[in-house]
């Protein structure tokens, strides 16, 4: 896979150095890195950026010359996706390659070993086991049991790893854009994409459940739930919320929006989004741009607004602020 950039989430960098002792000692201090270890060290940089989120982190790593770290326990789960090279991480018994053909997972609480080759580039996405049950309990309708206990492997070509990445890969580009100028509603519900994304991509004790049929609701739970939506829009809509609102499981309700609207409950807040910055580029007020239209209704990139406001009305959102402002 490609990068992101040619330095993702640079505007969060932990460290860059070429001094070997340097890098043991931030090691050490920054990442939990008990012994840093290297292989041809003549003229070698390292660098790593990393930006913690409210629920999850997100991390960019490079190194020119072999390295292998061994680390403590962490109270996070690593997925790591190699976008140049090869590297292995170990754990609990068990040795995974990072490459091409599939990402890595190193599950929390144990020691782990990271080798990586010679110009080896990742991103390491860290998630929380406890916010993970708490999704996968929001999806299934009941707390599950015995833990997550994952495969250490995610094969890259299926279509669950793809989307995942291409969440990662958006909400680098978004980061490494000015994390500030959007509002935290659309970073909250980049994070819940991003961990239901992995807990369908991955293969864990309650996958069987998760890919199971549910018994779908009546159809006037998904009508009491647009009329939620429709209320609470400018918030970030989480799962856990709406299925607090609805009183059934994730599952359900997804499938229930699927089976009486053809589309999920997000989409259908996306609908409801572009009609509101529609109504925004029509007010002729002559401070709004597409821009900040785009911003008050929570889309993060004004590109895929525009696209998919196109879509919805068949124009473009600089048609619509035209006509606004005549």
């Amino acid at each position: 896979m490609s990068a992101c950039s040619p330095t993702p989430l640079h505007r969060f960098p932990i460290f860059h150095t070429s001094d070997s002792e340097e890098l043991r000692r931030l090691g050490s201090a920054l990442l939990g890195a008990e012994r840093i270890e290297l292989a041809n060290i003549e003229r070698f940089h390292t660098l790593v950026n990393l930006i913690e989120l409210e629920e999850i982190g997100l991390a960019y790593a490079a190194t020119s010359c072999g390295l292998t770290s061994h680390h403590l326990e962490a109270d996070y789960i690593r997925l790591q996706i190699a976008l140049k090279g090869s590297a292995t991480t170990s754990a609990a018994g068990e040795t995974t390659d990072i490459d091409e053909r599939q990402f890595g997972i190193t599950p929390a609480g144990v020691p782990s070993r990271a080798a990586c080759k010679a110009e080896h580039q990742r991103l390491t996405l860290r998630l929380r086991e406890d916010v993970l049950s708490q999704k996968l309990t929001a999806l299934l309708g009941a707390r599950p049991k015995g833990g997550l206990r994952l495969a250490h492997a995610i094969a890259a070509d299926s279509p669950y790893a793809g989307g995942l990445y291409r969440l990662i890969r958006f909400m680098a580009e978004q980061l490494d854009q000015d994390a500030a100028a959007l509002p935290a509603a659309v970073y909250r519900e980049l994070e819940q994409a991003i961990q239901i994304a992995f807990l369908s991509a991955s293969r864990h004790a309650h996958s069987g459940t998760l890919d199971a049929q549910a018994r779908l609701p009546d159809a006037r739970v998904v009508t009491r739930l647009e009329g939620f939506i429709e209320a609470n829009w400018r918030e970030a809509i989480t799962v856990e919320w709406l299925v607090s609102e609805a009183g059934v499981s994730g599952r359900s309700l997804f499938r229930a929006f699927e089976r009486d609207r053809g589309y999920s409950p997000m989409a259908f807040v996306r609908a409801v989004r572009l009609r509101r910055a529609r109504a925004i580029l029509l007010s002729g007020d002559p401070g709004v741009t597409v821009a900040s239209a785009a911003s008050a209704c929570n889309f993060a990139n004004p590109g895929h607004f525009a696209r998919h406001y196109r879509e919805a009305f068949g124009e473009l959102p600089s048609q619509t602020l035209l006509r606004g402002q005549r």
